[in-house]
Formats: structure tokens, C-alpha cells, sequence
């Protein structure tokens, strides 16, 4: 034991020597009296070595402190990446619960109506409809629906699409392009223009009868008007001034009242002409709604044609009273009358009609106006007794085509 404690303290032992080199001292410790030993001072580089960081350079600090911007800039952006979803989220439920909530209170606002006896059936006995269905058709905004079309089809189509979008129209309604002024589709700037295209000069020859067809389209209904009701479908009739307003149709002796209902199809040429030589003194316009007037929801609607949209125009002929009636309907908010400035648009709802006094005179083929898309025209008129027709309900008319045969008349 003493031995190994002598060689590991004893300043002249060489194992002594190299484990004070291997702690750091410079030199070897010196024994003083009182058997202390007396430690040197430590180099400099030994106390780098044994210090617990080591000392880091300018360069390694500015890495560090790019680092830690770094990282921090891609913390940040990852949490901005996080809550994009949070956000679209939160606009998506936003949307979604505005769009429930406005859809639920219109359909709450239409069921109420429908199932809740209101004011209307006293005020209106005559067009309430007891049916659901019925009153939830004729409740939807097919007015402001319109408004929107006929906005839309005005607006300018690029050449490059006039075709295409022309083209399914004219294949889905089988239009006759061979008969209109202008063959090629892409002529026609906006989709109003293309729909009421003249036609060619001859294309429609006008027949010598005194009666003739006013406009293309198919024949709904003819005959007479018994005890002053007008038929226009199959158990399906209504006053004569109901629809045509306050006006005298007393007839002649030996004369009757007839009528004559013509269905526009949208693909047929919308402009209505002159059936007669006849003049015309008076124009009636009633505001109201804009309801199909496809023959089906002519048979499933009573009184449709009451409530739509109308102008009237009534005057004279050789054999007494006559009045053409140009019925609006869905996507037709707008009936022009030729040579007339101002177009008849919708007024106040509570206005029943208005009355326009007029001086025009028109002969057999004349254009008279013309629709924004297809509608009804509707001939009542007074004539002999023994007038024969030479049409059939079902028939598919071009204006100017005889509509009697000549020695009836």
C-alpha cells in the first residue's frame, strides 16, 4: 500500500507526473512544509478544453440565429397553414346556414299560404284555387324569372359560341333557319335577336280570304262564344269581359261571336300579323302574371289566360266587332306593338287594366307586334252565322294561311 501511495503522490514518481499532464497543470505541484501541496495555474487552452461549453464562433452564432428565424418564419407559416381549413370551414357553414335558412323561409312562406285560408279566396273567389298543387305553381316569382331571361337575352354572345348555343336551340325546337332572313347563326349578336328573326320576303304567302292566320303556331281552339263565354280548351271557359275588359261586343243581326286560339311554340316565328282589314280604335292593357301557356297547363289551370299577362286590341271590320289578344307568359315579359314607342310592361299588381284610346289601321298581313318568346294569340270577333272554317283544332298554322273558306263569308 505504501508503495502505490508513493507513486501516485510523490512529485519525483513519473505515474504522478502524467496524471497531473492528463488533469491539465502546466507543471508538476511542489510539496510545501506542513506536507501541502501547491497547485500551478492552468493553461488557457486547458481551461477551454475543460470548460463545459465550448466557445462558438461569430459565424456559427449568426447560423444559429438564422435558424432560429427560420424556424420560427415556418412555425408561423404552418400554423397560417392550419387554419386555412379552419377558415374555409367556418365560410362554408356560414353559406351553407344562410342558404338553409333563406330556402326554409321560403318554403315556409309558400306552405302558409297554401294550407292557410287567407284574404285572397274573399277578395278573389273567382281565380282561388283550392288545389295545392295548383296554388304553389302559380306562387312561384315567375314574373321577376322573366325579368332575369329577358336581361340574360340581351346580352352580347361571343361570335366563337353563337353557333353551339344557337344551334342546340334550333335542333331542340326544330326551327326552320331555311326561312329566316338570315341563315347563318352567328348574325344574330345576342340571343333576343336570334329568337325574333324576320323571316324572308315570300316565305309566307298571305292568302286572298278575308280571314287569315296571324301568326304561326297551333290551333287550340275555335267556335262560338255561347251566352258570352269564351272557351279556349274543353270545359274550360270564362266571361267575355273578364279577359277582354269593358268592351262592346254586341253583335249584328244574323251575326255571332267567334273565337280563335293559337299556340306559339318556341321554335315557331314570333311575330304576330294582321288577320284582316280591319281598324283599330282602342287597346286594353292588363298586368298580371306570367304562367305557362303550354296547352297542358292550359288544361290543368282554370282561367289561366285571365291571369296572365295581356294587351288587347279591339276595333272594327266589315262584319262587325274585332279584337286580337296577345297573351304573355313564362320568359315573355314584353309584347311589342308595331309603331308604338313605349313597350307594355308590367305595372302596379293592384291595377286591374288600362285603357289606351288608338287609330291604327292594319290589312291582311301587316305585322302588328311581336312576343319575346312564345304565347298565345287570341282572335274573338264577330262574323255571319254560316261562316265554315277551314281549320282543326291540333292544326299547325303559318300566318297569313285561310282560316275560312271564302264563300262563307
Amino acid at each position: 500500500m505504501f508503495c502505490i501511495r508513493h507513486c501516485f503522490t510523490s512529485p519525483s514518481s513519473s505515474l504522478f507526473r502524467v496524471a497531473v499532464r492528463s488533469v491539465g497543470f502546466a507543471s508538476s505541484p511542489s510539496f510545501l512544509s506542513g506536507a501541502r501541496l501547491r497547485f500551478p495555474a492552468f493553461h488557457s487552452q486547458h481551461l477551454m478544453l475543460l470548460s463545459s461549453s465550448p466557445p462558438r464562433s461569430s459565424a456559427f452564432r449568426s447560423r444559429r440565429r438564422s435558424s432560429t428565424t427560420s424556424s420560427v418564419h415556418s412555425e408561423v407559416s404552418a400554423a397560417s397553414v392550419r387554419a386555412r381549413p379552419l377558415r374555409r370551414g367556418r365560410r362554408r357553414r356560414l353559406l351553407k346556414w344562410l342558404l338553409v335558412g333563406t330556402l326554409s323561409a321560403f318554403v315556409g312562406f309558400c306552405l302558409w299560404d297554401i294550407f292557410v285560408p287567407s284574404i285572397r279566396e274573399m277578395d278573389d273567389p273567382v281565380h282561388y284555387y283550392t288545389d295545392w298543387k295548383i296554388r304553389f305553381y302559380t306562387k312561384f316569382p315567375w314574373n321577376a324569372i322573366s325579368s332575369v331571361v329577358g336581361f340574360l337575352s340581351n346580352i352580347p354572345i361571343p361570335v366563337l359560341l353563337r353557333e353551339p348555343i344557337y344551334g342546340v336551340y334550333v335542333r331542340f325546337f326544330d326551327c326552320r333557319m331555311d326561312e329566316a332572313a338570315e341563315e347563318s347563326l352567328q348574325t344574330y349578336h345576342t340571343f333576343a335577336a336570334f329568337f325574333n328573326r324576320p323571316l324572308r320576303k315570300g316565305v309566307r304567302p298571305i292568302s286572298h280570304s278575308l280571314l287569315v292566320s296571324p301568326s304561326d303556331g297551333t290551333v287550340l281552339h275555335f267556335g262560338k262564344v255561347v251566352n258570352g263565354r269564351v272557351e279556349f280548351v274543353k270545359d274550360n271557359d270564362y266571361e267575355l269581359h273578364e279577359f277582354l275588359g269593358p268592351v262592346n261586343a254586341d253583335t249584328r243581326v244574323g251575326n255571332a261571336l267567334y273565337q280563335i286560339v293559337i299556340y306559339l311554340a318556341p321554335g315557331d316565328y314570333h311575330a304576330f300579323h294582321s288577320p284582316a282589314k280591319w281598324r283599330v280604335f282602342e287597346k286594353v292593357h292588363f298586368p298580371g302574371s306570367l304562367l305557362s301557356v303550354n296547352p297542358a297547363y292550359v288544361d290543368w289551370i282554370p282561367k289561366i289566360f285571365c291571369l296572365n299577362e295581356r294587351v288587347v286590341l279591339s276595333g272594327q271590320w266589315q262584319h262587325g266587332y274585332f279584337s286580337l289578344c296577345a297573351v304573355a307568359a313564362t320568359n315573355v315579359g314584353d309584347i311589342v306593338i308595331t309603331n308604338e314607342p313605349v313597350k307594355n310592361r308590367r305595372v302596379h299588381e293592384t291595377e286591374q287594366f288600362s285603357i289606351f284610346d288608338e287609330s291604327m289601321s292594319f290589312r291582311p298581313g301587316d305585322k302588328v307586334g311581336e312576343f319575346r318568346l312564345g304565347s298565345t294569340v287570341v282572335l274573338v270577333f264577330e262574323a255571319p252565322e254560316k261562316i265554315e272554317f277551314c281549320i282543326r283544332a291540333g292544326d299547325k298554322l303559318r300566318y297569313g294561311q285561310s282560316l275560312v273558306l271564302q264563300p262563307s263569308l
